[in-house]
């Protein structure tokens, strides 16, 4: 009797893994390679910056081999780009290297807001943006409309904003090597929280959604809020 064949981990697991390895590439081993790098160079700019090339060489690699782009490993080469640009410029800053994040995030945050208070949510431009090489966000953008884009696209704005302001307070108050250490456990938590509030508030329009398909089904009037509840 022949064993059963392995079966293929199924794709929700394989992106939970790429999405494990990437978190541990861009977070994890950067922290651990600037305490081993920091004391045999001549500054905390210069550990940074090699330290900030690991999840780049990643990136990098990931789109020549796979013709794939990280998007988490986008955000750390635009951040790192524009962090080492600006520390060369003020003659090997450290402070600029440690600034990279909230220098994208807090922006993009206060765009959010911005977006929110005009009545012009971003999120489903952006969706529509990404939808261009991927019909499945187009479809998304068209359902998050009115209240759900508003509050979606605060709730990122909140996000961002709080995680910039966090992380660059930390960065101008605390040494380096305190910096690097505390900058992950300072502002993920902050991530997690908008995320968590993002799946809260869409999954109580998919419940609302899912309440409201029987009375739609006798002709009762179902709620306009749900439409925009699958994301």
């Amino acid at each position: 009797m022949t064993a059963p064949a392995a079966t293929a981990p199924r794709p929700s697991a394989r992106a939970g893994l790429g999405a494990l390895a990437s978190l541990i590439i861009n977070f994890a081993i950067p922290l651990f390679a600037y305490y081993l790098i920091e004391p045999h160079v001549r500054s905390s700019a210069l550990a940074l910056a090699i330290a900030g090339a690991i999840p780049i060489t990643w990136t990098l690699g990931t789109l020549a081999t796979r013709r794939k782009l990280d998007p988490i490993g986008v955000v750390s080469v635009v951040g790192f780009a524009i962090g080492v640009l600006i520390s060369w410029a003020s003659g090997g800053s450290a402070l600029a290297l440690e600034l990279q994040d909230p220098e994208l995030t807090g922006p993009l945050g206060i765009a959010f807001l911005i977006s929110v208070a005009i009545g012009k949510p971003l999120h489903p431009v952006i969706l529509r943006w990404l939808g261009r090489s991927n019909p499945h966000y187009t479809e998304v953008a068209n359902r998050t409309q009115g209240k759900t884009a508003t509050v979606t696209t605060a709730i990122l704005g909140l996000t961002l904003t709080g995680h910039a302001a966090a992380v660059a307070v930390l960065a101008l108050t605390q040494t380096t090597s305190t910096f690097v250490a505390l900058q992950h456990p300072v502002g993920l938590p902050i991530v997690a929280v908008g995320l968590g509030s993002l799946y809260l508030y869409h999954h109580r329009l998919q419940t609302r959604q899912h309440a409201a398909t029987p009375a739609a089904s006798d002709g009762q009037p179902g709620n306009d809020e749900a439409e925009g509840a699958a994301t």
